[in-house]
Formats: C-alpha cells, structure tokens, sequence
C-alpha cells in the first residue's frame, strides 16, 4: 500500500490582499503624497533659501516612504512565510510596489548625492532634476498598487462599495502626484489673460493638458468598475486642496469649485451609466466630465472680470477640453475590432 504524503505543497501563486489592507496601504501612501506637497510648498516659499538636504519637508515625505514601503515588505513577508518566492510573495497587484520600493529608494540616495554634491535646485529644475523624477516614479508605482488589486480582483464592475473606493483612492493618489509634477501646468491655478497670442497660446494649452490629467483617472477606473457617488468630487477636491495648498496658500475657491463640478460630473454619471458596453454613454459622460470643469472655472473667471479672454476664446477652449475627453476615451476603452478572418 502506498502512503500519499500529507504535507501540503506550497502555493505558487499571489496572495489577495484585503480591503483593509489595500486601505491601509493607500493612508500610508497619502503620508507620502502630503510630505512630497509640503516639500513643493518650501520649495516654492524658500528655494532660494534652502541649503540643505535634512529638512522638515524631506523628513516628512523621507518618513512616509519609509512606512509604507515598511508596509508592503509587512504582506510580501507574510507571503514567504505561505510559501510564495519573488513577486509571488507580494499580494496580486502590488508587483508594483515591489519595484517602486527599490526605484524610491535609489531616487532618494541619488537625491541626497545630488544634494550634496550639486547643491539645492531651484524653480523648475527642483521638479524636473533626474534623481526627483526617480521619487516620482517609485512613488507613482506604491500608490497605484490597491488599483492594480482591485483592478485584478474577482470583483464585477458592480463591486462591493469598499472595493471601489479603494480604486477611487488609489486613483486620487495617482493624480495628485501627476499634478504635483505639472504644477508649472497646473491650468486650475492661473487664469488665462488673451494679451498676447504666444502668451495665450501658452495658457491655453496648459488649460487643455490639465484637462486630460484630470479625466484619465475616472476613464480608467471606468472601463473596470462602475464609480461610486462622490469619486469624481474627492478626486478632485482632494487634487486641487493639496495643489492650491501648495502654490496659492488661502486661496479656497479653486477646491470648492473642484468639488462641485466633481459633484456634478457624479450626476452626470449616475444619470448615464456609462460602461464599456454602453459606448454612446460613454463618450457623452467623456465630453460633459472636461466640460463641466471648465465652462464654471472660464465663466467664473469672465464674470468676475478676471481674464480679458473673448467669449470665442474662453468657450472654445472648454469645447476643446471636452473633445479631448472624447478622444481619451477612445484611447482608454477603444470601440471592439471587428471579427477578422485569417489571412489564406
């Protein structure tokens, strides 16, 4: 008689991290995120100023890194001990923090080489040094681990509400970092004149670029999950407080009006119920999401006799920020090929 061996064999494949867990890794992650726009705002306040590496505002952001990367190193050992080797080891999804640990940290010993060496940059130059762009995109990488889990979870596009919260949060870690990286670009944040054509040409353009930053993120989570009421308005709100925050400290107006035109881009989208499978909802919800930010900013600004822009000028460039939501959306969720037959 043959004794079959009761030892159970060791799993080779991911874990699924919890909800909790995929929570607990975006609050860590916004530790990160609020340090690196507290480091933007003493740049912007003191650049010329600062002369050192150790600072509070790199403490903060240093120290945020350092918990949540403590964090996923938490559930990648827990997967070692269940048995799984490399990637494995780490939940479903977080291969990225698994790359974004090492990419961080190599950026922050590359930084403080730099520092030392280089001495403190100033302006543009601080954001778009090689050793920053490095932190960025290990950062970019930890945050947007819960998406990529929720993103691949078992979960229908109507999941449990904690599941795509936990996607709408990711993604708002993924855009505030975006628009800390564009803040020269930031179009929430300037109001374009009309006093020039290559001036103007500028300003619009930065009001058209801002506009595809902050439709990706609800485009993207919509070719997966159905949004929960209030994602657009705390991807927005939370976006555009830490920017203003950082750059026009007092200024309240910007992040109230991100979270009413977020509040009404929510409606717009509990009335269409756009899908993949609904296209033409789709592509409307796609014109009306850039829209309805920029007509209410534009206007406010005409009204308020802020901008010498022209009704041609200031409506136009809305329309084009929602043509823009169209075309990204045939980029994030294409319309089906065809069935093809093989070549003879």
């Amino acid at each position: 008689m043959i004794t079959v061996p009761t030892t159970p064999v060791p799993s080779v494949h991911a874990g699924r991290a919890s909800t909790r867990q995929n929570l607990l890794t975006i609050g860590l992650g916004w530790w990160l995120i609020a340090g690196v726009f507290t480091d933007g705002w003493a740049h912007n306040q003191f650049g010329e100023t600062l002369e050192t590496f150790f600072t509070p505002w790199h403490a903060a952001f240093y120290s945020g890194f350092l918990a949540v990367a403590g964090w996923c190193l938490l559930l990648a050992s827990r997967g070692w001990r269940e048995g799984r080797r490399g990637l494995r080891a780490f939940p479903d999804g977080y291969h990225l923090a698994a790359l974004g640990v090492p990419v961080f940290a190599l950026g922050g010993v590359g930084d403080l080489t730099w520092h030392t060496l280089l001495g403190i940059e100033v302006g543009i130059e601080a954001l778009l040094s090689p050793t920053h762009l490095l932190l960025f995109t290990g950062a970019a990488l930890i945050v947007a681990s819960p998406l990529n889990a929720a993103w691949r979870s078992p979960e229908p596009r109507a999941a449990r509400p904690a599941v795509r919260w936990a996607a709408t949060l990711s993604a708002t870690s993924l855009l505030a970092m975006t628009a800390f990286m564009h803040m020269y670009l930031w179009g929430l944040l300037t109001v374009p004149q009309g006093l020039g054509y290559v001036q103007t040409r500028g300003e619009l353009a930065a009001i058209l670029l801002t506009a595809l930053i902050l439709a990706a993120p609800p485009l993207l989570l919509l070719r997966r999950f159905t949004l929960p009421f209030g994602a657009v308005a705390v991807m927005y709100g939370v976006t555009n407080l830490g920017m203003t925050l950082m750059i026009l400290p007092g200024n309240i107006r910007v992040p109230l009006l991100a979270v009413a035109t977020g509040l009404l881009i929510d409606v717009w989208h509990a009335l269409l119920r756009p899908s993949p499978g609904r296209p033409w909802h789709l592509r409307a919800f796609a014109f009306l999401l850039p829209l309805s930010v920029w007509v209410p900013y534009l206007g406010d600004a005409v009204w308020r006799a802020q901008t010498s822009l022209s009704l041609e000028l200031w409506l136009g460039v809305a329309v084009m920020t929602g043509l823009g939501g169209v075309a990204l959306s045939a980029l994030i969720v294409p319309a089906p090929l065809p069935p093809l037959e093989d070549a003879p």
